[in-house]
């Protein structure tokens, strides 16, 4: 595989005007970079950020040829399921004209949540050329039973019995809740929860623990990706809380993928898609929005009741071993991209 980078102008601030100045970059230099390369056969393009798209969207109509839409997140939807805009708003009415535009001028769309593809279907007024394909993982990369004496050691944990959240601390999750449950449970000694991140909501977690009424919570800075799977392994369990937004009914966390494949159980307030796969498949326990008291007694039955816990483990990697292999996601997407592409007499012109 020939990759070829584009620049984009970075930053670490969180506020939403550089992340828009950041992302424009680099819809612009990689639609430039794109200019010059040779045509291909169907152009496969994140979704989201919109500008990304943008940028592919607009080399797919210049080299006259078809494109598969990527959607891991909703655009614009997720701008109001933050607050920062309503339907009426001159903003949203352009984006979503817009966006609905890359969806009905696509070849094919494939969209990582089942709840994504009707939401898409709506926009729509069909569902003929939108698949469901879930994200994937290594499984030899993330896989349980995992030596993490030495990582523990590295980082100062201790003995402890780990709760842990790792990866983006973006706006769908419900910190409140989650430092709400970590609080209830500081009668637990040999308990303490672990966060591993960064991101837009950082700043909350940071004031939390600067009041010292949380001393059961560490928080680590982004760690190496090569880590992850140990830092995992290090966990008792995973935990998390969405906030109550019907558009998150639809999110797969990404980190479900993970800790399944690693045998780690859930605990989680979470409704739709994501509850349904963890309380179908016994990969732990699914909470309904805003359950702190529910979810404390789930961690507290998987810190307590080994067979469940081990029952929860096993499930779990089983489940990603069916259905999270990423050399099916390939094969997927593969085949989906060969459905969009135009006919070899086309392609050769």
């Amino acid at each position: 595989m020939r990759v070829v980078q584009a620049w984009l102008w970075t930053t670490p601030n969180p506020r939403l005007s550089r992340r828009l100045i950041s992302q424009v970059s680099f819809m612009l230099s990689a639609f430039l970079r794109g200019l010059a390369l040779p045509r291909p056969d169907v152009f496969l393009i994140e979704a989201q950020p919109i500008f990304t798209s943008l940028a592919g969207v607009a080399l797919a109509g210049l080299k006259r040829r078809p494109y598969v839409l990527n959607i891991s997140d909703l655009w614009p939807d997720h701008l109001l399921s933050v607050g920062l805009l309503s339907e009426q708003h001159i903003v949203y009415r352009v984006a979503r004209r817009v966006v609905d535009a890359t969806y009905h001028h696509a070849g094919a769309i494939a969209a990582m949540s089942p709840q994504w593809a009707r939401k898409i279907a709506g926009y729509l007024g069909s569902e003929d050329k939108i698949r469901v394909i879930y994200n994937g993982v290594d499984l030899e990369h993330f896989r349980p039973g995992l030596d993490t004496d030495a990582w523990r050691a590295r980082h100062g944990l201790g003995d402890y019995q780990w709760i842990g959240f790792i990866g983006t601390f973006t706006t769908p999750y419900a910190f409140d809740l989650m430092l709400a449950a970590a609080e209830r449970l500081q009668n637990r000694p040999e308990v303490r929860f672990l966060f591993i991140g960064g991101g837009t909501q950082e700043g909350l977690l940071r004031e939390a623990l600067a009041t010292g009424r949380y001393p059961n919570i560490v928080w680590l800075d982004w760690i190496p990706k090569e880590e992850v799977p140990l830092a995992w392994n290090a966990m008792r369990l995973c935990y998390w809380a969405l906030a109550d937004h019907d558009l998150y009914r639809g999110t797969i966390p990404a980190r479900l993928y993970e800790v399944t494949a690693c045998g780690v159980p859930i605990a989680a307030i979470v409704e739709g898609i994501a509850a349904e796969i963890i309380q179908a498949n016994d990969l732990g326990q699914a909470l309904n929005y805003n359950d702190v008291d529910g979810l404390v007694n789930a961690i507290t039955r998987l810190l307590d009741d080994g067979a469940f816990h081990a029952h929860c483990s096993q499930a779990a990697r089983r489940y990603a071993e069916a259905h999270y292999d990423y050399h099916q996601v390939v094969e997927r997407y593969e085949a989906l991209l060969q459905q969009a592409a135009p006919p070899p007499t086309e392609t050769a012109r």
